[in-house]
Formats: C-alpha cells, sequence, structure tokens
C-alpha cells in the first residue's frame, strides 16, 4: 500500500513539473503537438512529462503548435475510450454532450485568448483523428479541398509555435512543409503568403529579414 501510494505521490510531482517547466516564462503556455502515425490522430498537451512518455511510445513530436496564455477561457480536453481519440473544445453544451454520449471528460487542457485563431477541421471519414487544429490558413485551405469540413475558430493563442522540420500532417497526407516551398515565387504561386513562423511552409531561407514573416 505504502509503494502504491509512493508511486501515485511521484506521479503527480512529475505532471506538476512538466506543466511548471511549460510555463517557465511566465507569459503562456507551449503546446506540444505529436501525432500518432497507426490511428491518424494529433494530440496537444502543456504537460513536458506527457509528451516525454507519448514519444517513447511511439507517438511523433512535431514541436510546439502555438502558445496558450496563462489566463483567460477553459478549453475542455474530451476521450473517446471505443475509438482512442481525443477532443477539445470551448463549449461547455458539447462537452456535457459528449460526455452523455460516453466520452470520459478529462478536465481543463489549456486556455483561450489571444490574437492568434486556431481552425477546427472535421474529417467526416475518419475513426480516430477526426478533428484537426492548426494556426495555418494555407493548411485549413489544403484540407477543405481534400474533403475536411471547416468548422470555425477552435480557440485563440497568443503566440505561434515552433513546428519540426518533419512535422507530419493529418490523415490526408502530408501539409506544407518548409522543403514544398523553395522560393518565396513558388509559395505565391501556391496562394500561402505571407507565412508566419509557426506555420507550415515557413523556414528561415525565405523570411530575408528575419522579422518571424516569410514572403510578406
Amino acid at each position: 500500500m505504502k509503494k502504491a501510494l509512493s508511486g501515485f505521490v511521484l506521479l503527480i510531482l512529475m505532471i506538476l513539473l512538466g506543466v511548471e517547466k511549460a510555463s517557465a516564462d511566465n507569459e503562456g503556455l507551449e503546446m506540444y503537438r505529436l501525432y500518432n502515425p497507426n490511428s491518424g490522430e494529433h494530440f496537444y498537451t502543456a504537460n513536458w512529462n506527457e509528451k516525454e512518455m507519448l514519444s517513447r511510445v511511439g507517438w511523433r513530436y512535431e514541436g510546439s503548435g502555438w502558445v496558450a496564455p496563462l489566463q483567460g477561457q477553459d478549453v475542455y480536453r474530451m476521450y473517446n475510450p471505443n475509438a482512442g481519440d481525443h477532443h477539445y473544445t470551448l463549449n461547455a453544451n458539447e462537452r456535457d454532450f459528449l460526455i452523455k454520449s460516453g466520452w470520459r471528460y478529462e478536465g481543463v487542457a489549456w486556455k483561450s485568448s489571444g490574437q492568434y485563431p486556431l481552425y477546427r477541421l472535421y474529417n467526416p471519414n475518419a475513426r480516430a483523428g477526426s478533428h484537426h487544429y492548426t494556426l495555418s490558413e494555407a493548411e485549413k485551405v489544403h484540407l477543405t479541398h481534400v474533403g475536411w469540413r471547416y468548422e470555425g475558430i477552435s480557440w485563440y493563442a497568443i503566440g505561434l509555435g515552433a513546428p519540426t522540420s518533419h512535422q507530419s500532417s493529418s490523415n490526408s497526407g502530408n501539409i506544407a512543409n518548409p522543403e514544398m516551398y523553395p522560393n518565396c515565387e513558388a509559395a505565391r504561386r501556391a496562394g500561402v503568403t505571407p507565412i508566419y513562423r509557426g506555420q507550415p511552409g515557413y523556414s528561415s531561407k525565405l523570411d530575408r529579414d528575419g522579422d518571424g514573416v516569410a514572403c510578406e
């Protein structure tokens, strides 16, 4: 019994330390984005230890998706035990409806406020990973062109993320990455300019003045 209690206390401390690491700047929470290549689900967390644990069991770490505020509206995290899928929403009515439908409520995941909208899209053909959330206008446009349904703004962020160069995409296939646009002319032809730091397609070589905006 004592060993079990000690293990539980250690787990709680690790979680708290993970959140503390994410909010070390006292301004916002860096939101880690991970991708499950088996189910197609993207997962988001501010907890460093949760991110590390998922990386060890096969999830692909894709960098930070955005910076969440420390204060603002609650964003609720839900889990579907049948599909193995997570869902995130600002809407308490949607949260309550999902709970009645068998989803598990996992608490407030982060807060919403700021100037950067995250778009919510839905894939009617997917069992898991059916919803996708992105800061990128280009990614939103691409997904709607390949059959996803745009469902509006999901929440707001106070800062852009920093995706890895191998950031993977949704179930539809690879979305824009830095290698996709060899120069600004190609990016303009694709209709995705300007590209902000943190958005798919951004790279430092396209941002010649280093202001965080490529091909402006």
